[in-house]
Order: structure tokens, then C-alpha cells, then sequence
């Protein structure tokens, strides 16, 4: 049985894996034995290729393919269009389809004319968020496929530790390790997850360095222990992540390699013992460019070559001359320098990597529109990432509160310019976009070489502000000469950074901060462009909470202006009389771990994003787009959705605040939401079916079977399977907090007190205890109200009473059965009644602030004003979750009630539940799709109509479909701060972002 198990397993798993491997074997070694001795050699070398600019040289790249048969081209300047028209025609002139690479580290936008930048790493390094990494590689994924590029020499995972580096510096995530392995984790995957190979850089590490490697060979002087401490580990973790290609610094480490001006690229010691035999990697390795000063001012021509292959790489970067190369690599072959098998092994990985890029069958790239085709996700992407990465380092002036709340406040905006122009580029936006929220806005100009009573005058005018802005604009990214700046201009900002009503808003290097080290308030965009501005602006006006954190430290004590009395906090000196206020600064999930492990997950419930499920990556970047409009648009707030695809998670992302305006906390994928009214199917009808099928409930039995309270009334012979379906004909909702209200629409301070006691005991809100006798009083309202016959109206008082039959057959509380019955054995650590209960009323999206009942922000306790009055725990609302916990829930019905091995519910009784039992639209507890054809009302028209699951009046939906095994939960609090907000019905949110995950899979 045994064998026959196994078989089975080799033929299903193996087989297709072993073929796929024999296919590539065959083509690589048909490849390769097809060629000579320099054609083999040639294919080590990628040159650089330049479709425009001073340096075209498409003539010169065509000689190299037609007679040495180079392995590759390395695309630098030029257009698009240019560079399709190329690729083709080098392609199709290749005896070996040729692979092509781009140093792209912010997108094509980096090297090629008319293509928009995406941010650099320093500004993702601010984000924290493998997210925002993850759509910005996967959009640079779609730039290199259309463009025929295989190869992006991306992602930088140095740790810049060095401020003054010149030529990692703001290329690198940050100085934490964790920082940048996390990131460029998101960044490998966005890119080899799509089709494109990442190559990680600099190894071993170049960010501990004050020397460019383009103009000199850099020294590190760290021990080998140091090295694997900090520079070796993000290597060490991409590694085992599955990074398919690494390259080479140019540095001199004498702990690695103690000939002196050796640089790594050449070394034996670095490139093989250390690289490949003592850390493992076996992908391919590609020289830093061999033209750099670093590397090419120590060696000859065609020599540093030789060494580079000698030293274990496979791919030679930017040969100076390639035609010499071949003859040393050739000579160094006749003379057994280098064997035929150390060749072989280099050629094979390459042609390896050729047929991982698709390149056994070439098809020429669409050179129409290609400029236009890499902008298509650019602005959006870039928008979203600045939103994300702009950092109120801190706001010890209070400035953002006096902007909000002193709307005549007299504001000036001094510009100082390191281009030193007067009128530099920005002065549009300045006048244009902040005099829009701000009329009393007055804009100073200070270029360079001003004088000093230029200076004075200056500061003599600002006594008449209430606030100072000040824009650092026009910095050079690196940090020579200042960032660009004088003396002069140094020293304004030195004086207005003592002053206490200023702001300093540095639109570049974060490193730059260290010229304001003194400064009581700053923001940090880390570049200029019109995305940064927008997020200044909205974080000024009040739109935005700033969520970044500096991923650099700008200042030490050094660097302070003469204040011995200093502390480093994110990342800025902090001086002993100011008092700290670092606000909108969110706590990171691991830091809400801690706050809160009993209902934390030690590992996600559902596995990682199964990227290779998405057909259409384009109607993901829609869907991020759609759902960050929609919080523009006031719809809600903040949201979470969580998607899957036979079990696999394809989408989960977190979008907004808490609330709308300044200070509000960020959701992140912990938050809670108050789901509502799917609380009938994640709660009450769980339970139902389970007794169901455990006999001990008949769902066509009358309700007076179970609720001997009902006998005498007009409820006693409602049939239990007609309350499942709203067709009862009870009234759909009994507003009972009215009546609890005195002439002036207060609580009645007879009902209502604001500490608990034995009578007062019942929380309906902070500080808000209603008399636990009023519960009989809206029992006995129930039970009297009228009953419309046998017809479907949508009903909470159906699971008003559904909760009293769970209850009354098991004994327990509803909350109680569930937790022990569904809850804790699906591992779900996020879904419960009561969050206040165990003070987690910071981890909640408030749902409203009422006005109305409770006075109050709601905030932990459940919405629903009936739910409240019970004690929060509801048959038809009062459950709270994250979107991944009830994403947990669905999979399990969508998998017919299996779930990690244990079965919870038979497969028949789910099939019973969720199919259609009447004219309307419900199966037993459950919403279903309309049934007209093309009309999927609470679902998108492209859902089947086996789909089964609910909305909620918060906000909130949970969809499985078990035709396509798609499961989809959207949560929010579109109630906040006003339950009369309807847009998203009015939208149909929810539905369009079912609809977008359909998209991305593939469905029309």
C-alpha cells in the first residue's frame, strides 16, 4: 500500500517537475555543446548598452554579438522605444538569445528619458512596509517584462551605516539589519515572483564606506566576525530566501583578502571560499561594472577580467574590452589556469538563467506605446509610498495643531534652495498648493550667497507669524558639499531652527537633518517631487497621519549645535529642555504582540501571498488604487481585505486610519473592526448548524420547542428554519435606546449610570451602565410586537431569538460556545465579544462617534444600539475580528468543514445552509447572490450563485464561492464618525473590490 501511495505521490508532484528540469537540462546542454571555445566565453561577458544619449553605441554592441558572441547587454541610457527596437534586433542577430539586464533600482525611470521615477530605498525604508515594497517591485517586474529585461540589478541590501557614504547612502533601506532584510525580502519576491531575477548588492557589504568605488577602492577595516554580525547577515538571509543572483562589490577588506588593493570582485578568498563554499549560494554571480576606478585603476585592461573569473564570478559586468578578455580567459585555458569544467559550470548557469527567462523561445517586444506602458503605475505607486514613508520626526511646537485649529494663523514659508535660484522649482507649489488651505501664507526665497543683512532682515519679519515653515528644497542626494548648500544658508537654518514657532519640512536626504538637529518640529519626505509635496500638504492640512519612521540616524551628539545635553531618538538629537511629542507615530505589530499575546497569533493563520495565483497583477495595483480613492472620497476611513484561492492567500492589505483627521491611529492587519451583522453567520449560525447536525436541534421545529418564554405568544409556532431565513415575519429592528431617552434626548439617568453596580451593570458604553432590569422590559417588547405573517423581511429579532435557542440547548453563553466549539480550535486569536473586556479598545477602529445615544466615541464596544443594551454579546451583532480570522472562518466552509485536519462541520450540512430555500435571496443564516441572472446585489455580478456569506452595517462583508474557491472579507468602519454615511453602498465598495480580486484571478 505503501508503494502504491508513494507512486501516486511521484507521479503527481515529481513527474511534471522532474520533465520541466530534463527540458532545461536538454536545451542548456544542447546550447552549450553547440559552441566553440570563444563563443562559450563569450557568453560570461554583459556589456553596456545605449540606446541614446552621447554614449549610444548600438554599432559597437552589434559587432560584439555578430563576432564574440556576448552573453548579454546591461541597458544604460536611452528611450523606451529606442531600447525595444535594440533588444529586438540584438535578439533576433544572436546566435544565444542574449539576457538583459537593467540597473533599475527605482524603476526603469532610473535610466530611461520620459520614464517616471519610483521611489528610492531610503524612502521605502521610512514605509516599514514589506507591502508598499512588495507593489513597487511587482510594478517594476511589469516595467522589465515589457521591455524584454530579464535581469534587475535590484535590490541594494547594504546597511548604510555610514552617513557620508558616497555612493550607497539613500540607495540602502536604512542602518537596522532586520529593516533591510525585511525589505528586500519584499522587493526579491515582488521581482522573481513575477517573472524578473533580483540581484541583491553589494556583497559583502557597502555601506560601511566613505570612498565611491567608481573613483577609488574603498577599505573596510571590520574583522570577519564584525562582517557576519552586521554587513554578511542580510546576504546570509536572502540567500536561504531564494535570491537568484548576487554581485560583487569592489572593496578592499584585509580580514577577507589581505593582498593589498585586492579588490572583492577579484578575490578568490571572497568570491568562492567565502561565497559560495562557506555561505552556500549557488545562484548565478555577477561582477560589479569592471570599468569602475574601484577595480579598473589597479589592473589592466582584459586582466581584471581574467582575475574576475579566476576569483569564481560567472557574469563579467562592463567589460572595458571584451575581445582582449576572451584572449586572456582563452590563454588562461591553454596554459590550465582555468579548466574546462570551471568554464562549463559558469556557461551552464547562464544559459540556465536564459531558460528560466523564457529566452528557448524569444519573442520579439511591442515597441508601440512602451514609454507610455512603463507609466502606467508610476504616479499611483509613487503617491501611495510617499503617503506612507513622510515622517513627523517630532512636533515639539505643537505647529500641526495650530495649523488645525487656528485656521487665520499668519504663516510664513521660507524656501531655501540648494540649487540657490529665488525662485526654484518649488515656489508653484508652495503658492499654488498650500495658499489653497492656508490664504495667510507669505513665501520667502533664500538662495545662496546672501548676505548678511539679507539674513537679519529676515528674522526681524517673522515676528509678526504665528507659524515659520521652512522648505529645504533642491538638496543633491548625496552629501557632498553640503547637500548643496552654503554657509550662509547653513546658518538661517541654524538661527531658525532655535526659534519656537518653526517647522522644518527637508524635501530630500534624511541624512541632511543633521544641519537642524536643534529644531523643535520636522517632517521628513525624503525626496521632492509632486508626490512628496501632495503628502506635505495633506499632512498640513490635516488629511494625512504621518506613519514614517526615519530609517537612518541623522544626528549624534557631535553633530548638535553645541548642546551637550542630547539624546538620539528616531533617528534626531533630542535635547533635554524640550519636551518629547513624537505623535503619529503607529506601534509596530510586533510591538502590539506584546501588548496584547493572548490574542495574537504566533504565525499568520494563512500562509504567505501565492503571487503565481494572480493572472492579472495589474488589477491588484487597481484594487490598492480604488480602495486608497475610496478613503479620499470619505467612503471609510481605513479598511482591511484579506482574499484567497483554494485555501491560498492571494490579498492582504490594510488601507487608511482609524479616523479621519490629524492623530488618528493606523490600521495594520491586527486592527479590530466590529463586523456587525456578519456576527449571524461568524457566530450565531456556526453555532446552529453544529447543533443541527449534533441532533440536538430540529431547525422545522416551532420555537416554543426550545423557548418555553414564547409559549402564549404569537412567536411560540414561528418554525425555526423560516427565523433562519427572515421569513417569519418579525419586524427587521425595534430602535429600544429611544425610549431609554429623557425630553431633552439624553439617557435617562434612571436607566442609565455611569459606574457599575449590582443594578447599573449592563455596559453600553465607557462609563455608561444601563439597569440590568431594562433587558426584560425589551424582551417584553419583542415579544409583543407584531408579527407579519410568513413573509421575508430581513430581521435582527431572528437572531435575537436564534441566540436564546443556542443558549438554551447548550447551556452557555453564545460567546462561550463558540469559543469553545469553533473559535479557539481554528486558532482564530482575533475574534471576540467585548474587546473592552480585555482593554483592547486601542486595537479597534472606533465604529461612530455617536451623537445621539451614547455621547461618546464608540470605541471597543459594539455599534449595534440593541446589541449594546443586551451586554455586547448578540445574536446578530457584537462580534469583532480582523479580516484574516473570518478569511479562517470561510475557508473552513469553503472547504466543507475542514480546516488544518479536524473536521467542524459536516460537508451535507453546509450544502443545506448555504443554498437558496425560498423565493428571496437567503439560505439558512446566509446571504446569497441575487438570483437574476447578472444582478449579484450584495456580491459581484461575476460571483457564482453557489456563493454564500454576509454583509454587516459597519461596513463589512465575508464571501466564499465554492465554484471558483474564492474567499473574499472586507471589514471597515464606514460609521466613523457618521452611521448616515452611505457611500459605500452608494459605490458599491464592497462589491467593486470583490470584483477586482476576480479580475486579478483571471474571471471576465
Amino acid at each position: 500500500m505503501k508503494r502504491i501511495v508513494f507512486f501516486c505521490f511521484y507521479l503527481i508532484f515529481m513527474v511534471p517537475t522532474l520533465v520541466a528540469q530534463t527540458s532545461k537540462q536538454k536545451w542548456v546542454d544542447s546550447v552549450y555543446n553547440k559552441l566553440n571555445e570563444q563563443e562559450k566565453i563569450g557568453q560570461l561577458f554583459m556589456v553596456a548598452a545605449y540606446s541614446g544619449g552621447s554614449k549610444y553605441n548600438q554599432a559597437q554592441i552589434q559587432t560584439l554579438i555578430n563576432n564574440h558572441q556576448i552573453g548579454g547587454v546591461i541597458f544604460m541610457q536611452g528611450t523606451a522605444e529606442a531600447q525595444v527596437q535594440q533588444t529586438n534586433q540584438y535578439q533576433q542577430s544572436a546566435q544565444v538569445p542574449l539576457l538583459i539586464g537593467m540597473d533599475a533600482e527605482w524603476g526603469l525611470g532610473m535610466r530611461l528619458t520620459g520614464v517616471n521615477n519610483l521611489p528610492r530605498q531610503m524612502m521605502l525604508g521610512a514605509t516599514r512596509s514589506p507591502e508598499q515594497m512588495s507593489l513597487m517591485a511587482t510594478v517594476i517586474a511589469y516595467q522589465c517584462r515589457r521591455m524584454g529585461v530579464h535581469v534587475d540589478f535590484a535590490p541594494v541590501i547594504d546597511i548604510n551605516n555610514n552617513p557620508n557614504n558616497p555612493v550607497i547612502n539613500f540607495r540602502s533601506f536604512g542602518e537596522d539589519k532586520e529593516l533591510v532584510t525585511t525589505l528586500a525580502k519584499a522587493y526579491v519576491k515582488g521581482l522573481q515572483d513575477n517573472g524578473v531575477m533580483a540581484c541583491v548588492k553589494h556583497f559583502p557589504g557597502h555601506g560601511d564606506v566613505d570612498i565611491d568605488s567608481h573613483l577609488d577602492l574603498p577599505v573596510i577595516k571590520k574583522s570577519k566576525q564584525q562582517l557576519k554580525t552586521l554587513e554578511l547577515y542580510p546576504f546570509q538571509q536572502l540567500f536561504s530566501f531564494g535570491v537568484k543572483s548576487v554581485m560583487i562589490a569592489h572593496l578592499s577588506i584585509p580580514a577577507l583578502d589581505k593582498r593589498k588593493n585586492r579588490p572583492t570582485t577579484l578575490s578568490n578568498a571572497v568570491v568562492t571560499d567565502l561565497l559560495q563554499k562557506e555561505m552556500g549560494f549557488e545562484g548565478l554571480i555577477f561582477t560589479d561594472a569592471l570599468n569602475m576606478e574601484g577595480v579598473a585603476k589597479y589592473f589592466d585592461v582584459g586582466e581584471v577580467d581574467l582575475e574576475a573569473f579566476l576569483a569564481g564570478n560567472d557574469v563579467l559586468l562592463f567589460s572595458q574590452d571584451v575581445p582582449k578578455a576572451i584572449q586572456k580567459i582563452q590563454a588562461a585555458l591553454r596554459s590550465r589556469k582555468i579548466s574546462e569544467e570551471r568554464l562549463s559550470i559558469s556557461v551552464k548557469k547562464i544559459l540556465a538563467a536564459k531558460y528560466d527567462a523564457g529566452l528557448y523561445n524569444f519573442k520579439p517586444i511591442d515597441p508601440n506605446n512602451a514609454t507610455a506602458d512603463l507609466n502606467q503605475y508610476t504616479e499611483q505607486v509613487f503617491d501611495d509610498i510617499a503617503k506612507a514613508a513622510i515622517t513627523l520626526v517630532r512636533d515639539n511646537n505643537k505647529i500641526l495643531n495650530i495649523l488645525k485649529f487656528k485656521l487665520k494663523a499668519k504663516i510664513a514659508y521660507i524656501n531655501i534652495s540648494a540649487k540657490g535660484s529665488l525662485h526654484s522649482t518649488d515656489s508653484n507649489f508652495i503658492t499654488n498648493q498650500l495658499k489653497q488651505d492656508f490664504p495667510n501664507l507669505f513665501v520667502y526665497n533664500f538662495g545662496k550667497n546672501q548676505s548678511t543683512n539679507s539674513l537679519n532682515t529676515l528674522m526681524r519679519s517673522l515676528g509678526q507669524y504665528d507659524v515659520v515653515l521652512v522648505g529645504m528644497h533642491d538638496l543633491s542626494l548625496y552629501p557632498g558639499n553640503n547637500y548643496g548648500f552654503d554657509q550662509t544658508q547653513l546658518n538661517v537654518m541654524r538661527q531658525l531652527s532655535r526659534l519656537g514657532k518653526t517647522m522644518f519640512i527637508n524635501y530630500g536626504n534624511a541624512y541632511a537633518l543633521k544641519y537642524i538637529c536643534d529644531a523643535a518640529s520636522i517632517i521628513e519626505t525624503y525626496e521632492e517631487n509632486g508626490s512628496t509635496y501632495n503628502a506635505t500638504r495633506e499632512l498640513l492640512n490635516g488629511k494625512l497621519v504621518a506613519s514614517g519612521k526615519l530609517p537612518v540616524t541623522a544626528c549624534s551628539k557631535t553633530t548638535s549645535f553645541n548642546n551637550p545635553n542630547v539624546r538620539v531618538e528616531n533617528g534626531m538629537v533630542i535635547t533635554q529642555d524640550q519636551t518629547q511629542t513624537i505623535v503619529h507615530t503607529p506601534r509596530t505589530e510586533r510591538e502590539d504582540r506584546a501588548l496584547n499575546t493572548e490574542l495574537k497569533p504566533e504565525k499568520d493563520n494563512i500562509d504567505p501571498v501565492s503571487v503565481d495565483l494572480i493572472k492579472n497583477q495589474s488589477a491588484i495595483v487597481e484594487l490598492d488604487r480604488y480602495l486608497n480613492s475610496a478613503i479620499a472620497q470619505g467612503v471609510f476611513p481605513g479598511c482591511q481585505v484579506v482574499a484567497m484561492k483554494n485555501g491560498k492567500l492571494i490579498y492582504k492589505r490594510s488601507f487608511g486610519t482609524f479616523s479621519y483627521g490629524h492623530g488618528s491611529a493606523i490600521v495594520n492587519n491586527n486592527t479590530l473592526y466590529d463586523i456587525a451583522s456578519v456576527t449571524k453567520i461568524a457566530a450565531t449560525t456556526l453555532a446552529i448548524m453544529k447543533l443541527y447536525e449534533d441532533k440536538k436541534l430540529n431547525i422545522y421545529a416551532s420555537l416554543d420547542t426550545y423557548l418555553p418564554f414564547v409559549k402564549d405568544t404569537d412567536k411560540a409556532k414561528l418554525r425555526i428554519n423560516d427565523i433562519l431565513l427572515h421569513q417569519a415575519g418579525l419586524k427587521a429592528w425595534i430602535p429600544f435606546y429611544k425610549s431609554t431617552l429623557d425630553s431633552l434626548n439624553s439617557p435617562d439617568p434612571f436607566i442609565y449610570h455611569s459606574r457599575k453596580d449590582n443594578i447599573y451593570n449592563v455596559p453600553v458604553a465607557r462609563n455608561m451602565f444601563m439597569n440590568q432590569s431594562y433587558q426584560d422590559t425589551m424582551w417584553q417588547t419583542i415579544l409583543t410586537s407584531p408579527v407579519a405573517g410568513r413573509q421575508y423581511v430581513y430581521s435582527d429579532l431572528d437572531f435575537l431569538f436564534l441566540q436564546k435557542v443556542v443558549e438554551s440547548i447548550t447551556g452557555k453563553p453564545l460567546d462561550d460556545y463558540v469559543l469553545e466549539t469553533f473559535y479557539k480550535p481554528l486558532g482564530l486569536k482575533n475574534t471576540l465579544f467585548n474587546p473592552w473586556e480585555r482593554n483592547l479598545q486601542s486595537r479597534c477602529a472606533p465604529s461612530e462617534k455617536d451623537d445621539y445615544f451614547r455621547y461618546q466615541l464608540v470605541q471597543g464596544y459594539v455599534h449595534d444600539m440593541a446589541a449594546a443594551m443586551i451586554g455586547g454579546v448578540a445574536g446578530h451583532a457584537g462580534l469583532f475580528s480582523n479580516a484574516e480570522d473570518i478569511g479562517v472562518i470561510m475557508q473552513m466552509l469553503l472547504n466543507k468543514g475542514k480546516y488544518n485536519g479536524r473536521q467542524y462541520l459536516k460537508p451535507e450540512t453546509i450544502e443545506l445552509f448555504t443554498i437558496y430555500h425560498s423565493s428571496s435571496r437567503r439560505g439558512f443564516g446566509f446571504d446569497k447572490p441575487e438570483k437574476a441572472k447578472g444582478n449579484g446585489g450584495p456580491t459581484a455580478d461575476v460571483c457564482s450563485k453557489a456563493t454564500f456569506g454576509h454583509q454587516g452595517f459597519t461596513g463589512t462583508c465575508a464571501w466564499a464561492d465554492p465554484q471558483t474557491g474564492i474567499v473574499f472579507v472586507f471589514l471597515s468602519n464606514r460609521t466613523n464618525p457618521s452611521a448616515s454615511n452611505w457611500k459605500i453602498n452608494q459605490l458599491n465598495i464592497r462589491s467593486n473590490a470583490q470584483a477586482y480580486i476576480y479580475k486579478a484571478l483571471g474571471f471576465k
